[in-house]
Protein backbone atom coordinates (compact mmCIF):
# COMPACT_ATOMS: atom_id res chain seq x y z
CA UNK A 1 0.00 0.00 0.00
CA UNK A 2 1.54 3.28 -0.78
CA UNK A 3 1.98 6.44 1.29
CA UNK A 4 -1.11 8.25 0.46
CA UNK A 5 -3.42 5.10 0.43
CA UNK A 6 -2.08 4.51 4.07
CA UNK A 7 -2.56 8.27 4.63
CA UNK A 8 -6.09 8.29 3.58
CA UNK A 9 -7.26 4.47 5.58
CA UNK A 10 -5.53 6.16 8.46
CA UNK A 11 -7.80 9.20 8.18
CA UNK A 12 -11.14 7.47 7.72
CA UNK A 13 -10.06 5.88 11.15
CA UNK A 14 -9.76 9.47 12.19
CA UNK A 15 -12.15 11.25 10.93
CA UNK A 16 -14.74 8.31 12.63
CA UNK A 17 -13.56 9.48 15.92
CA UNK A 18 -14.03 12.99 15.46
CA UNK A 19 -17.41 12.40 14.17
CA UNK A 20 -18.38 10.30 17.27
CA UNK A 21 -16.51 12.47 19.52
CA UNK A 22 -18.37 15.58 17.90
CA UNK A 23 -21.77 13.61 18.70
CA UNK A 24 -20.80 14.13 22.00
CA UNK A 25 -20.34 17.37 21.85
CA UNK A 26 -23.20 18.14 24.46
CA UNK A 27 -21.19 16.75 27.10
CA UNK A 28 -18.76 19.72 26.33
CA UNK A 29 -15.93 17.51 25.39
CA UNK A 30 -13.09 19.72 24.55
CA UNK A 31 -11.06 18.63 21.52
CA UNK A 32 -7.84 21.05 21.90
CA UNK A 33 -4.58 18.69 22.92
CA UNK A 34 -5.44 15.07 23.39
CA UNK A 35 -9.64 13.00 22.25
CA UNK A 36 -8.93 11.79 25.91
CA UNK A 37 -8.41 14.95 27.61
CA UNK A 38 -10.72 15.01 30.89
CA UNK A 39 -14.43 15.86 30.73
CA UNK A 40 -15.33 19.42 31.98
CA UNK A 41 -17.52 19.04 35.14
CA UNK A 42 -21.54 18.79 33.63
CA UNK A 43 -24.19 21.05 35.20
CA UNK A 44 -26.60 19.06 37.10
CA UNK A 45 -29.18 18.14 34.87
CA UNK A 46 -26.30 15.98 33.06
CA UNK A 47 -25.05 14.87 35.91
CA UNK A 48 -27.92 13.36 37.72
CA UNK A 49 -29.73 9.93 36.55
CA UNK A 50 -32.90 11.31 35.01
CA UNK A 51 -34.05 8.53 33.03
CA UNK A 52 -35.79 5.09 34.49
CA UNK A 53 -34.01 2.96 31.31
CA UNK A 54 -30.85 1.34 31.88
CA UNK A 55 -29.26 1.07 28.25
CA UNK A 56 -26.64 -1.34 27.62
CA UNK A 57 -25.10 -1.69 24.32
CA UNK A 58 -23.05 -5.02 24.39
CA UNK A 59 -21.21 -7.34 22.12
CA UNK A 60 -21.99 -10.43 23.81
CA UNK A 61 -26.23 -11.49 24.23
CA UNK A 62 -27.47 -10.61 27.57
CA UNK A 63 -27.21 -12.24 30.85
CA UNK A 64 -30.43 -12.63 32.10
CA UNK A 65 -29.91 -13.54 35.56
CA UNK A 66 -28.18 -10.47 36.39
CA UNK A 67 -30.27 -8.24 34.46
CA UNK A 68 -33.20 -9.92 36.98
CA UNK A 69 -31.33 -9.40 40.13
CA UNK A 70 -30.83 -6.11 39.24
CA UNK A 71 -34.25 -5.32 38.39
CA UNK A 72 -35.13 -6.75 41.92
CA UNK A 73 -32.91 -4.15 43.43
CA UNK A 74 -34.40 -1.24 41.24
CA UNK A 75 -38.00 -2.53 40.82
CA UNK A 76 -38.44 1.08 38.86
CA UNK A 77 -35.77 0.60 36.54
CA UNK A 78 -35.85 -1.11 32.83
CA UNK A 79 -32.88 -2.27 31.33
CA UNK A 80 -32.67 -2.60 27.62
CA UNK A 81 -30.20 -4.67 25.86
CA UNK A 82 -28.92 -3.69 22.48
CA UNK A 83 -26.78 -6.51 20.60
CA UNK A 84 -24.81 -5.53 18.16
CA UNK A 85 -20.92 -6.00 16.68
CA UNK A 86 -18.98 -5.46 13.89
CA UNK A 87 -19.33 -1.80 12.44
CA UNK A 88 -22.88 -1.71 13.74
CA UNK A 89 -21.79 -1.86 17.43
CA UNK A 90 -19.09 1.27 16.67
CA UNK A 91 -22.07 3.30 15.06
CA UNK A 92 -24.03 2.80 17.97
CA UNK A 93 -21.58 4.21 20.07
CA UNK A 94 -22.02 7.66 19.04
CA UNK A 95 -26.05 7.04 18.63
CA UNK A 96 -28.49 9.47 20.27
CA UNK A 97 -29.59 8.63 22.91
CA UNK A 98 -26.55 7.64 24.13
CA UNK A 99 -25.86 4.08 25.44
CA UNK A 100 -25.14 4.32 29.39
CA UNK A 101 -22.86 1.20 29.90
CA UNK A 102 -21.03 -0.46 26.76
CA UNK A 103 -20.48 -4.27 27.43
CA UNK A 104 -17.92 -5.36 24.65
CA UNK A 105 -15.28 -8.10 23.93
CA UNK A 106 -11.46 -7.50 25.59
CA UNK A 107 -9.96 -7.79 22.20
CA UNK A 108 -11.57 -4.05 21.02
CA UNK A 109 -9.79 -2.77 23.97
CA UNK A 110 -7.09 -0.94 21.42
CA UNK A 111 -9.99 0.11 19.19
CA UNK A 112 -11.67 2.33 22.01
CA UNK A 113 -8.53 3.85 23.15
CA UNK A 114 -8.82 6.97 21.55
CA UNK A 115 -12.35 7.37 21.78
CA UNK A 116 -13.36 10.15 24.28
CA UNK A 117 -16.38 8.58 25.02
CA UNK A 118 -15.76 6.80 28.26
CA UNK A 119 -16.20 8.06 31.99
CA UNK A 120 -12.78 8.03 34.02
CA UNK A 121 -13.78 5.31 36.32
CA UNK A 122 -10.24 5.28 37.89
CA UNK A 123 -11.38 8.52 39.90
CA UNK A 124 -14.31 9.15 41.87
CA UNK A 125 -17.26 8.33 42.62
CA UNK A 126 -16.01 5.30 41.09
CA UNK A 127 -12.37 4.62 42.01
CA UNK A 128 -12.36 1.04 39.83
CA UNK A 129 -8.31 0.80 39.56
CA UNK A 130 -8.15 -0.44 43.29
CA UNK A 131 -11.31 -2.59 43.56
CA UNK A 132 -10.09 -4.18 39.95
CA UNK A 133 -6.22 -4.94 41.09
CA UNK A 134 -7.42 -5.74 45.08
CA UNK A 135 -10.86 -7.22 44.60
CA UNK A 136 -12.53 -7.93 41.13
CA UNK A 137 -9.26 -8.99 40.16
CA UNK A 138 -6.36 -10.42 41.99
CA UNK A 139 -3.14 -7.77 40.87
CA UNK A 140 -4.14 -7.47 37.46
CA UNK A 141 -2.24 -4.70 35.43
CA UNK A 142 -4.79 -1.66 34.57
CA UNK A 143 -2.37 -0.90 31.72
CA UNK A 144 -5.06 -2.04 29.14
CA UNK A 145 -8.05 -0.99 30.20
CA UNK A 146 -6.12 3.00 29.50
CA UNK A 147 -6.92 5.46 27.51
CA UNK A 148 -4.03 5.87 24.67
CA UNK A 149 -2.28 8.58 26.62
CA UNK A 150 -2.56 6.75 29.77
CA UNK A 151 -4.57 9.65 31.63
CA UNK A 152 -8.06 7.61 32.04
CA UNK A 153 -8.85 3.91 32.99
CA UNK A 154 -11.71 4.03 30.44
CA UNK A 155 -12.85 0.50 30.87
CA UNK A 156 -13.16 -2.51 34.04
CA UNK A 157 -12.44 -5.97 32.86
CA UNK A 158 -15.87 -7.62 33.07
CA UNK A 159 -14.12 -11.27 33.12
CA UNK A 160 -10.34 -12.02 31.79
CA UNK A 161 -10.03 -15.75 31.08
CA UNK A 162 -6.60 -16.54 30.94
CA UNK A 163 -4.94 -18.32 27.76
CA UNK A 164 -3.33 -21.46 29.09
CA UNK A 165 -2.42 -25.20 27.94
CA UNK A 166 -4.43 -28.44 27.94
CA UNK A 167 -2.58 -31.34 27.49
CA UNK A 168 -3.29 -35.09 28.03
CA UNK A 169 -1.42 -35.85 31.17
CA UNK A 170 -1.81 -39.76 30.55
CA UNK A 171 0.17 -39.32 27.45
CA UNK A 172 2.88 -37.05 28.95
CA UNK A 173 3.59 -39.16 31.86
CA UNK A 174 3.78 -42.47 29.19
CA UNK A 175 6.89 -40.95 27.63
CA UNK A 176 8.58 -39.79 30.71
CA UNK A 177 7.51 -35.87 31.16
CA UNK A 178 5.97 -34.27 33.99
CA UNK A 179 1.90 -34.95 34.20
CA UNK A 180 1.33 -32.74 37.27
CA UNK A 181 -0.01 -29.29 36.32
CA UNK A 182 2.36 -26.81 38.77
CA UNK A 183 5.61 -29.26 37.12
CA UNK A 184 4.71 -29.21 33.50
CA UNK A 185 4.40 -25.83 33.49
CA UNK A 186 6.99 -24.94 35.18
CA UNK A 187 9.05 -27.60 32.87
CA UNK A 188 7.68 -25.33 30.17
CA UNK A 189 9.13 -22.62 30.73
CA UNK A 190 12.51 -23.15 28.98
CA UNK A 191 11.95 -23.46 25.41
CA UNK A 192 15.23 -26.45 25.47
CA UNK A 193 12.40 -28.43 27.73
CA UNK A 194 9.56 -27.26 25.58
CA UNK A 195 11.51 -28.63 21.89
CA UNK A 196 12.27 -31.86 23.96
CA UNK A 197 9.15 -32.69 24.35
CA UNK A 198 8.16 -31.32 20.84
CA UNK A 199 10.93 -33.82 19.54
CA UNK A 200 9.73 -36.73 21.56
CA UNK A 201 6.25 -37.45 21.14
CA UNK A 202 6.78 -36.10 17.09
CA UNK A 203 8.74 -39.16 16.73
CA UNK A 204 5.52 -41.54 18.01
CA UNK A 205 3.21 -39.29 15.97
CA UNK A 206 2.47 -37.25 18.70
CA UNK A 207 1.67 -33.10 18.07
CA UNK A 208 1.98 -30.73 20.72
CA UNK A 209 1.56 -27.72 18.35
CA UNK A 210 -0.66 -27.02 15.53
CA UNK A 211 1.27 -24.91 13.65
CA UNK A 212 4.59 -23.59 13.71
CA UNK A 213 4.08 -19.80 13.78
CA UNK A 214 1.78 -20.42 17.04
CA UNK A 215 4.94 -20.93 19.33
CA UNK A 216 6.04 -17.08 18.94
CA UNK A 217 2.68 -15.87 18.84
CA UNK A 218 1.88 -17.44 22.32
CA UNK A 219 5.33 -15.61 23.71
CA UNK A 220 4.25 -12.67 22.13
CA UNK A 221 0.82 -12.61 23.45
CA UNK A 222 1.21 -10.13 26.37
CA UNK A 223 3.87 -7.50 24.82
CA UNK A 224 0.80 -5.72 22.30
CA UNK A 225 2.33 -4.22 19.67
CA UNK A 226 3.58 -0.75 21.02
CA UNK A 227 4.75 0.94 24.19
CA UNK A 228 3.18 3.88 26.28
CA UNK A 229 5.58 6.22 24.28
CA UNK A 230 4.33 4.39 20.73
CA UNK A 231 7.11 2.78 20.27
CA UNK A 232 7.27 -1.05 18.44
CA UNK A 233 7.11 -3.18 21.42
CA UNK A 234 7.84 -6.75 19.51
CA UNK A 235 11.73 -5.99 18.49
CA UNK A 236 12.49 -7.28 22.14
CA UNK A 237 15.63 -9.88 23.51
CA UNK A 238 13.29 -11.36 25.74
CA UNK A 239 10.99 -12.61 22.56
CA UNK A 240 14.10 -13.72 20.28
CA UNK A 241 14.69 -17.51 22.27
CA UNK A 242 10.86 -17.56 20.89
CA UNK A 243 11.73 -16.40 17.45
CA UNK A 244 14.82 -19.06 17.24
CA UNK A 245 12.69 -21.73 18.72
CA UNK A 246 9.88 -21.01 16.26
CA UNK A 247 12.11 -21.55 13.52
CA UNK A 248 13.75 -24.83 14.67
CA UNK A 249 10.44 -26.50 15.10
CA UNK A 250 9.91 -25.48 11.35
CA UNK A 251 13.21 -26.96 10.02
CA UNK A 252 12.73 -30.06 12.17
CA UNK A 253 9.02 -29.98 11.10
CA UNK A 254 8.03 -30.48 14.69
CA UNK A 255 4.38 -28.97 13.71
CA UNK A 256 1.52 -31.53 13.77
CA UNK A 257 -0.57 -28.95 10.96
CA UNK A 258 -3.77 -29.74 12.58
CA UNK A 259 -6.43 -27.32 13.20
CA UNK A 260 -8.04 -28.20 16.68
CA UNK A 261 -10.88 -25.69 15.49
CA UNK A 262 -11.89 -27.92 12.44
CA UNK A 263 -13.14 -31.84 12.13
CA UNK A 264 -9.91 -33.33 11.08
CA UNK A 265 -8.29 -31.12 14.27
CA UNK A 266 -10.67 -33.01 15.99
CA UNK A 267 -10.49 -36.20 15.20
CA UNK A 268 -6.50 -36.19 16.03
CA UNK A 269 -7.71 -35.16 19.39
CA UNK A 270 -9.87 -37.90 19.93
CA UNK A 271 -7.33 -40.40 18.36
CA UNK A 272 -4.86 -39.22 20.89
CA UNK A 273 -2.46 -37.34 17.98
CA UNK A 274 -2.80 -33.96 19.46
CA UNK A 275 -2.27 -33.59 22.60
CA UNK A 276 -1.87 -30.40 23.56
CA UNK A 277 -4.13 -27.30 23.02
CA UNK A 278 -4.07 -23.55 23.68
CA UNK A 279 -7.09 -21.85 24.69
CA UNK A 280 -8.81 -19.68 27.61
CA UNK A 281 -9.68 -21.30 30.55
CA UNK A 282 -12.95 -21.68 28.84
CA UNK A 283 -11.71 -24.65 27.12
CA UNK A 284 -13.23 -27.48 29.46
CA UNK A 285 -16.17 -27.37 27.77
CA UNK A 286 -14.97 -28.27 24.36
CA UNK A 287 -12.57 -30.69 25.57
CA UNK A 288 -15.75 -32.67 26.93
CA UNK A 289 -17.41 -31.64 24.02
CA UNK A 290 -13.68 -32.96 21.36
CA UNK A 291 -13.31 -35.88 23.44
CA UNK A 292 -15.71 -37.44 25.75
CA UNK A 293 -13.83 -40.70 25.87
CA UNK A 294 -10.56 -39.13 27.28
CA UNK A 295 -11.77 -36.23 29.12
CA UNK A 296 -10.78 -37.32 32.83
CA UNK A 297 -7.09 -37.63 31.30
CA UNK A 298 -7.33 -33.93 30.21
CA UNK A 299 -5.80 -31.38 32.69
CA UNK A 300 -4.97 -27.80 32.61
CA UNK A 301 -1.92 -25.70 33.27
CA UNK A 302 -0.27 -21.92 32.51
CA UNK A 303 1.30 -21.34 28.90
CA UNK A 304 4.47 -22.33 27.70
CA UNK A 305 7.66 -19.55 28.58
CA UNK A 306 4.71 -17.84 31.33
CA UNK A 307 3.36 -16.17 28.45
CA UNK A 308 0.44 -15.16 30.43
CA UNK A 309 -2.14 -13.30 28.73
CA UNK A 310 -5.95 -13.38 28.12
CA UNK A 311 -8.13 -15.13 25.60
CA UNK A 312 -11.50 -13.61 25.50
CA UNK A 313 -13.49 -11.90 27.86
CA UNK A 314 -15.60 -8.66 27.71
CA UNK A 315 -15.07 -5.15 29.45
CA UNK A 316 -17.44 -2.71 30.57
CA UNK A 317 -17.09 1.29 29.67
CA UNK A 318 -19.33 3.84 31.23
CA UNK A 319 -20.53 6.11 28.48
CA UNK A 320 -19.77 10.32 29.65
CA UNK A 321 -22.79 11.20 27.70
CA UNK A 322 -25.05 9.02 29.87
CA UNK A 323 -27.70 10.83 32.38
CA UNK A 324 -27.74 7.28 33.85
CA UNK A 325 -23.95 7.04 35.21
CA UNK A 326 -24.82 6.03 38.46
CA UNK A 327 -27.43 3.56 37.33
CA UNK A 328 -24.79 1.86 35.00
CA UNK A 329 -22.07 1.77 37.65
CA UNK A 330 -24.58 0.19 40.02
CA UNK A 331 -24.85 -2.46 37.65
CA UNK A 332 -21.35 -3.02 37.10
CA UNK A 333 -20.74 -3.63 40.29
CA UNK A 334 -23.46 -6.47 41.04
CA UNK A 335 -22.65 -7.87 37.85
CA UNK A 336 -18.67 -8.08 39.69
CA UNK A 337 -20.57 -9.10 42.58
CA UNK A 338 -22.60 -12.16 41.32
CA UNK A 339 -19.73 -13.55 39.15
CA UNK A 340 -17.42 -12.69 41.49
CA UNK A 341 -17.09 -16.66 42.88
CA UNK A 342 -16.61 -18.31 39.60
CA UNK A 343 -13.88 -15.89 38.82
CA UNK A 344 -12.20 -16.78 41.83
CA UNK A 345 -12.95 -20.70 41.49
CA UNK A 346 -10.35 -20.23 38.06
CA UNK A 347 -6.69 -21.68 37.62
CA UNK A 348 -5.69 -18.32 36.32
CA UNK A 349 -6.56 -16.20 39.12
CA UNK A 350 -2.97 -16.80 40.78
CA UNK A 351 -1.51 -15.88 37.54
CA UNK A 352 -2.95 -11.88 37.00
CA UNK A 353 0.00 -10.47 39.04
CA UNK A 354 1.94 -12.00 36.12
CA UNK A 355 0.10 -10.40 33.47
CA UNK A 356 2.33 -8.12 31.16
CA UNK A 357 2.12 -4.01 31.41
CA UNK A 358 0.25 -4.28 27.65
CA UNK A 359 -1.08 -0.94 26.25
CA UNK A 360 -3.66 -0.59 23.67
CA UNK A 361 -3.37 0.94 20.32
CA UNK A 362 -5.56 1.95 17.65
CA UNK A 363 -3.48 0.73 15.38
CA UNK A 364 -2.82 -2.89 17.10
CA UNK A 365 -5.48 -4.67 14.89
CA UNK A 366 -3.40 -3.60 11.54
CA UNK A 367 -0.45 -4.27 13.39
CA UNK A 368 -1.37 -7.56 13.35
CA UNK A 369 -1.89 -8.38 10.25
CA UNK A 370 1.34 -7.21 9.35
CA UNK A 371 2.48 -9.46 11.58
CA UNK A 372 1.23 -12.34 10.61
CA UNK A 373 1.38 -11.99 7.10
CA UNK A 374 5.64 -11.45 7.53
CA UNK A 375 5.83 -14.92 10.06
CA UNK A 376 4.27 -16.48 7.11
CA UNK A 377 6.44 -15.16 4.22
CA UNK A 378 10.28 -15.23 6.90
CA UNK A 379 9.33 -18.58 8.78
CA UNK A 380 10.93 -20.66 5.89
CA UNK A 381 13.79 -18.70 5.11
CA UNK A 382 17.19 -19.23 6.19
CA UNK A 383 17.42 -16.02 9.24
CA UNK A 384 18.23 -15.63 12.50
CA UNK A 385 15.53 -15.02 15.48
CA UNK A 386 16.61 -11.48 16.08
CA UNK A 387 17.42 -11.23 12.59
CA UNK A 388 13.41 -12.40 11.92
CA UNK A 389 12.01 -9.95 14.76
CA UNK A 390 14.28 -6.73 13.33
CA UNK A 391 12.61 -7.40 9.83
CA UNK A 392 9.38 -7.86 11.10
CA UNK A 393 9.86 -4.39 12.99
CA UNK A 394 11.35 -3.07 9.74
CA UNK A 395 8.20 -4.28 7.67
CA UNK A 396 5.46 -2.77 10.33
CA UNK A 397 7.30 0.84 10.74
CA UNK A 398 7.31 0.62 6.65
CA UNK A 399 2.95 0.53 6.48
CA UNK A 400 2.40 2.23 10.00
CA UNK A 401 5.23 4.75 10.09
CA UNK A 402 2.98 8.02 9.35
CA UNK A 403 0.27 6.78 10.48
CA UNK A 404 2.14 6.52 13.81
CA UNK A 405 3.60 9.53 13.38
CA UNK A 406 -0.12 11.05 12.97
CA UNK A 407 -1.43 9.08 16.19
CA UNK A 408 1.88 10.03 18.27
CA UNK A 409 1.26 13.54 17.58
CA UNK A 410 -2.20 13.90 18.22
CA UNK A 411 -1.66 11.90 21.52
CA UNK A 412 1.66 13.47 22.48
CA UNK A 413 2.50 9.85 23.13
CA UNK A 414 6.50 10.85 23.32
CA UNK A 415 5.23 12.72 26.68
CA UNK A 416 3.41 10.41 27.86
CA UNK A 417 2.86 9.55 32.10
CA UNK A 418 0.74 6.95 33.39
CA UNK A 419 -2.03 7.95 36.06
CA UNK A 420 -2.09 5.40 39.28
CA UNK A 421 -5.76 5.83 39.42
CA UNK A 422 -5.66 3.30 43.06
Amino acid sequence: MDTNARLQSFKIILHFLLCVVLIGCSIDSPLEGSFTSPVPKSDSSQDSDTGDTLRILATMENQSSIIDEYQKKFPDRAVLWDYATGDAFLQKLGATPAPDLVIAGNELLSIISGFDLFEDVGIGPYHAGELIQKKWFNGLTLTPFQSIDGQSLIAIPKDFPMEGTFYRADILKEYGFPSDPEELGEFMEHPDNWILLAETLKSHDIGVIGYTHDVLNMAAAGYGYFDHYGNYARNTENLVPYASLMLDIERKGLDSNWNMWDDKGQQAIRDSKLVMLYMGEWGWDLIKQWDPDHYGQWKFTRPPFNAYWANGGFFFSIMKASPNKSAAWEYVQLSMEMEGPYRESLTGWKWHPDVRNHWSSPLAVKAEEIWSKQLQNLINTDISGSHLLQTMETKTLEELGNDLKILNGLFNLSNRTDVNHE
